[in-house]
């Protein structure tokens, strides 16, 4: 019954920190990671990590990624592909180099860590943006596309990265790979997500609405993203890479808002929410005054690396300063992605216990600075120009 206790107590606590992080503007992720801190091992150590948790921590992350996926929008990121696409390469790869130098030189990381941690970087979590842009009327701003845009080709980048990396440095084979067996089975992923997603997901959604049982359009959509999960793991990736993908191809069908409004109800009641805990728990506040300069260093990467990359790939695609400046600081918040590498990393021992709380720490700063950031870049712009440049629908 031990485990019956477990879920209450994350459920209900981590409804409870998220409603009080909304009441003061705050970001909710924030409040679930605080949850496992506080009640986890490093404080209270009331709440613990076991196969109960970590078996639903990671349903939790893959219904993160299949919702994220779901809730893509491609016809957006097709519209300003340029400036997003220019934006999201350039936000990958200022952090990721950034941390890579700092952690072989400053730090003498090995290789395969010091990637990780710049991978862990150049993820981006848009949700608190979005927010702030509908707050400012910003949305519909051609920077709010672009931003929007951005986040969906930063989080496919960083995805594909982190796949081919974990299979690369985190195969048991992987020394012996040649480069033809390590490249043919993600091509072959990449070919049937296409196929898949394009000609064979409509159908089978639709031949689902004709099954005679309860829930059958979202049970259906639930088996494709565990099976293509499944695949990608089969084929050398990242389970995350194919629930992500198949919430794409779904998200370009009929059935986008029934599926969203559906598996975010199953995800975020109750899945989810252990997968932020989770992390929370793994944190050792042992190791944050050894790593204080580790720490302070990849905060001040983090952020210039995505400022930085955004303004510059919105400056190179004509927009100007102020917009560059709200681009850069609307991709500055990491969140979800940033934390699933995380957890991807320290799963396959590519990262230790120290670097890991460090970047749950340099995640939870950046998010809570990146509205602030944006804010405060958007109010400068409309001190030059009151009325934003919204498209025309």
């Amino acid at each position: 019954m031990d485990f019956l206790i477990t879920l209450t107590l994350i459920i209900l606590l981590t409804k409870l920190f998220s409603h009080i992080f909304a009441k003061f503007n705050l970001p909710t992720v924030i409040g679930e990671l605080l949850v496992g801190i506080i009640f986890g091992p490093a404080l209270l150590n009331l709440i613990h990590t076991d196969n109960f948790v970590t078996l639903f921590a990671q349903i939790g992350v893959i219904l993160l990624m299949f919702i994220a996926g779901i809730e893509g929008d491609l016809t957006q990121l097709m519209k300003y592909w340029k400036p997003s696409l220019v934006v999201a390469i350039l936000g990958v790869i200022f952090p990721t180099i950034g941390a890579f130098i700092v952690c072989v030189l400053m730090f003498h990381f090995q290789i395969s860590t010091a990637l990780f941690i710049g991978l862990i970087l150049s993820a981006t979590s848009v949700s608190i943006s979005i927010q702030v842009l509908k707050e400012m009327n910003y949305l519909d701003s051609k920077e709010g596309m672009v931003i929007l845009g951005a986040a969906v080709a930063d989080d496919i980048i960083c995805v594909i990265l982190l796949g081919i990396a974990s299979s690369v440095f985190a195969g048991p084979h992987s020394n012996s790979l040649n480069l033809i067996g390590l490249i043919l089975p993600k091509l072959l992923f990449f070919v049937l997500a296409f196929v898949f997603g394009k000609w064979l997901v409509p159908p089978i959604l639709s031949l689902s609405k004709h099954l005679i049982a309860t829930e059958n359009l979202s049970g259906i959509a639930i088996v494709l993203c565990l099976a293509f999960a499944s695949l990608a793991t089969y084929l050398g990736m990242s389970d995350v890479l194919g629930a992500y993908f198949i919430g794409l191809a779904i998200s370009q069908t009929k059935y986008k808002a029934e599926l969203s409004a559906k598996i975010e109800a199953i995800g975020y009641s109750t899945f989810i929410p252990v997968f932020f805990v989770s992390i929370g728990l793994n944190v050792k506040l042992a190791h944050l005054s050894t790593n204080l300069p580790f720490i302070l260093i990849t905060i001040i990467i983090a952020l210039i690396g995505k400022q930085l990359g955004g303004w510059l790939g919105a400056r190179l695609c004509g927009f100007s300063s102020e917009s560059g400046n709200i681009i850069g600081a609307g991709m500055v918040s990491r969140g979800e992605m940033a934390l699933v590498v995380a957890q991807v990393s320290i799963n396959a021992h590519l990262i230790d216990q120290s670097h890991y709380t460090a970047m749950i720490i340099v995640t939870v700063v950046t998010t809570l600075i990146a509205p602030l950031l944006l804010k405060i870049f958007i109010l400068k712009q409309h001190a030059q120009e009151p009325i934003p440049q919204v498209i025309a629908h």
